[in-house]
């Protein structure tokens, strides 16, 4: 396979005919930048790209395992502050601009694609936190995703519910002063992993009637563990692909977890447009 070489000239061009005038953006600052990345991306992360493949992820015992190598990449990555780049220096991140995350989340899918989307959930759930969340929400849960020791997913997708999320049937329930999720969500990258110490899924459940179609879904923060002990979610299931093997995307059972509700209810699907977008 020929060596990955992160195409950084390429992309500032293009970057400096498209987006050179836009406020507060030093395109220097920002090369450097991303320069910096793409020698680890050359250096560490591509060369895993194809052995990852070969290996793939596993599940053991109701944990995915990831293949060998990417639990040191991903700790050398979040050392390094890239998950944090674009997230408020106030809560433990770069305060830098999204054109600078947008070229080193390219290079980042170049050299390995399946590691990026285990990985990339996590500047749309600071952005979801920070658009939605209250102060608390965000003063607790960002610094674990700009620090790398959590992970997020993003859990929308059900059987019968993929385009058309008005049929979705997991359920949210109210239970003393905590929320449960009960149901079933299917393709979900990054939905278990052995490489970050806790993983903040975003979850869209019925909170609603069914014949509330969307109006009755609301958007949820739901932790791999609950104060100490694992939540209620147990991943059944890693889809089979053509490619992506590296990448576990997971069929993942809700029973009872403890969740928290993230925004208004009944506005969850708007909510998680932050999030998709």
């Amino acid at each position: 396979m020929i060596p990955f070489q992160a195409p950084t000239d390429e992309i500032f061009y293009s970057l400096r005919i498209f987006a050179g005038d836009t406020p507060r953006w030093d395109a220097e600052l920002s090369q450097e930048i991303t320069q910096h990345f793409a020698a680890f991306a050359e250096g560490v992360l591509a060369p895993l790209n194809e052995p990852g493949d070969r290996q793939g992820c596993r599940l053991e015992n109701g944990r995915v395992r990831m293949p060998d190598g990417f639990g040191a990449a991903y700790a050398e990555l979040a050392t390094s502050g890239w998950q944090g780049l674009t997230a408020p220096e106030a809560l433990g991140g770069q305060a830098l601009d999204h054109l600078t995350a947008a070229a080193v989340s390219e290079i980042f899918s170049g050299a390995n694609h399946s590691l990026q989307m285990v990985t990339g959930l996590v500047p749309g759930a600071i952005s979801t936190l920070l658009a939605n969340g209250t102060p608390e929400q965000q003063a607790t849960y960002i610094p674990h995703l700009t620090s790398g020791d959590w992970l997020s997913t993003m859990c929308l997708t059900e059987a019968g519910a993929g385009s058309d999320l008005s049929r979705i049937r997991c359920k949210a329930t109210r239970e003393g002063d905590a929320w449960k999720i009960y149901g079933q969500k299917i393709f979900i990258s990054g939905g278990d992993q052995d490489m970050s110490q806790g993983i903040l899924h975003l979850v869209l459940a019925r909170t609603g009637a069914p014949e509330d179609g969307v109006k009755g879904l609301s958007l949820f923060l739901c932790t791999s563990e609950v104060d100490g002990t694992r939540n209620a979610i147990t991943v059944t299931r890693i889809e089979e692909k053509l490619g992506l093997h590296a990448s576990p995307t997971c069929q993942m059972e809700f029973d009872g977890a403890t969740a928290e509700l993230i925004g208004d209810e009944g506005r969850g699907l708007a909510a998680m447009f932050t999030m998709m977008n």
